[in-house]
């Protein structure tokens, strides 16, 4: 007892130990990082130099307020379209990238006061022919996914005849596609296109769309970060540090009376809102503004889908048959194709497609671009699961099939591949599945399905109430399906016993 006793007291002092090492480090104030998401690539805001280091405006803005909350800051890359989530659901503290005041934003987040004022503005190609918003009817524009930009063109479609308003992840693949012709104008930021096209004579800003827009740090509802943050702000402009920084990034000092030098009031609502999980991922009022925006989006999904399927299946079926029975040439040629594109991942070779295509002259649409892509892959796994299912036919009914002085073509449409398909079609479903949810790839060549559809109207209004409801949609059409397939696969098996 006496040696149980000892190793008890051992265990109790040092547990006591850690428990005074945590008080003490309570005690002295000791805080982890600040975590900061950003967009990455947002020029002049937040970049990387040639070394990969972040830099920009609000990348030193941070870096000083860390300095003075005497705390280390840790930026990560984001998209602009999920630093909404990720504010919200506590994975990142604050968020930087221009990201505007709004109303609707209130309600879900918190911003300090505005440091930046800002409005939106048009770029397009030089010698293009489109010298402002008025030559844009019947043409295609692009836009950041949620951003001000997005939610301004959104609003006036109908007024400037936009044919599409085609949503990117950001100024690089956007700019991408003005430059190629994709798109004829790209609604960003006035201070961010000023800066990017400085130096490319071939782009110009050709007009401004006031839109009195105010850039502010954004952070968690009601977290006592924000009182703390703002009140450096305040600071920073009184000392001057926020005007040395648009002098730094933009050449001049800010005008007097902007929210670059004006200390401003901290942003709130008056309902005061406090973190709920159902108001702030079930959300019904959010469900009912954006659901139109999700059943077009899957609307656009299933299309996809659809399409990818019949012509994966088509194009599996001729490679199968090429791979077993044509001649040795163009079985190794078929061989290479489908260990090539089972091998290379979707997302890459839909890229190719939509980006690289068009420099060699052939520029395809998000959906036909998705539709692409998605059936030379589906093709060269159909392949395989065809071809397993017709080397599993016994040789004796090939055999017979001679012997009956059948052709070829009656051989393998009356006999063979009606007993193949009986077993290729538990794989082939599942295949299927895949190919509808790998649809959601296609978002990132701005297509609007419905994974697209649902990362912007949670963009829009500040709630990932719309992506949770995105997820319930998938589920919906694709549970059934993977619960048709494990019957069929009882079902077979029960007959071949």
């Amino acid at each position: 007892m006496n040696h149980c006793h000892r190793i008890f007291a051992v265990a109790l002092l040092a547990l006591l130990s850690q428990l005074g090492t945590i008080d003490t480090n309570a005690q002295t104030g000791e805080q982890g990082p600040i975590i900061i998401g950003a967009n990455i690539g947002n020029v002049p805001w937040e970049f990387q130099d040639t070394s990969g280091a972040f830099i920009g405006f609000e990348v030193d803005l941070v870096t000083e307020i860390g300095v003075r909350l005497n705390r280390e800051i840790e930026i990560i890359n984001v998209p602009f379209n999920g630093l909404f989530a990720a504010v919200q659901s506590g994975r990142i503290d604050m968020a930087i990238s221009s990201v505007g005041i709004t109303e609707k934003r209130l309600e879900s987040v918190s911003f300090t006061q505005p440091y930046y004022d800002s409005d939106q503005s048009l770029t397009t190609v030089v010698g293009s022919g489109i010298t402002g918003l008025n030559d844009l009817r019947e043409q295609i524009v692009a836009v950041d996914t949620g951003s001000t930009g997005d939610m301004w063109a959104t609003a006036n479609q109908e007024k400037y005849g936009f044919s599409e308003i085609r949503r990117y992840e950001g100024l690089a693949p956007a700019m991408l596609d003005v430059v190629i012709g994709r798109v004829k104008g790209y609604i960003s930021d006035i201070p961010a296109l000023l800066y990017y096209v400085k130096d490319k004579p071939n782009l110009k800003v050709v007009e401004r769309i006031p839109t009195g827009g105010k850039y502010a740090l954004m952070l968690g509802k009601s977290t006592p970060l924000t009182n703390e943050v703002n009140d450096i702000i305040s600071v920073l402009k009184q000392e001057g540090f926020i005007n040395t920084l648009h002098e730094k990034w933009f050449g001049a000092p800010a005008d007097p009376g902007t929210s670059t030098v004006d200390i401003a009031p901290l942003p709130g609502t008056s309902s005061g809102l406090i973190f709920s999980f159902v108001e702030t991922f079930l959300n019904m009022d959010v469900f009912l503004q954006t659901y139109p925006m999700l059943i077009a989006g899957l609307l656009t999904t299933l299309q996809l889908g659809v399409l990818a399927i019949f012509s994966g299946l088509i194009l599996g079926l001729f490679l199968a048959l090429v791979r077993l029975y044509a001649h040795k040439s163009f079985r190794i040629i078929v061989k290479a194709y489908i260990d090539v594109f089972r091998s290379i991942p979707l997302l890459v070779l839909l890229i190719i497609i939509f980006y690289a295509l068009p420099f060699v002259g052939l520029s395809l649409s998000p959906f036909y671009a998705a539709a692409t892509a998605l059936t030379f892959v589906s093709g060269a796994y159909t392949a395989e699961i065809f071809r397993a299912g017709i080397e599993a036919i016994p040789r004796g009914q090939f055999e017979a099939s001679e012997a009956l002085g059948l052709s070829y073509r009656h051989m393998m449409s009356d006999i063979i591949l009606p007993q193949a398909i009986k077993i290729v079609i538990p794989p082939l479903t599942n295949n299927c599945i895949n190919v509808i949810k790998d649809t959601a790839l296609a978002s990132v060549v701005a297509m609007p399905d419905l994974l697209k559809q649902a990362t912007q109207a949670q963009a829009v209004a500040a709630n990932p109430t719309p992506l949770i409801a995105a997820a319930v949609i998938y589920l919906m059409f694709l549970l059934p399906l993977v619960l048709w397939v494990s019957s069929l696969e009882v079902k077979f098996k029960v007959g071949e016993r």
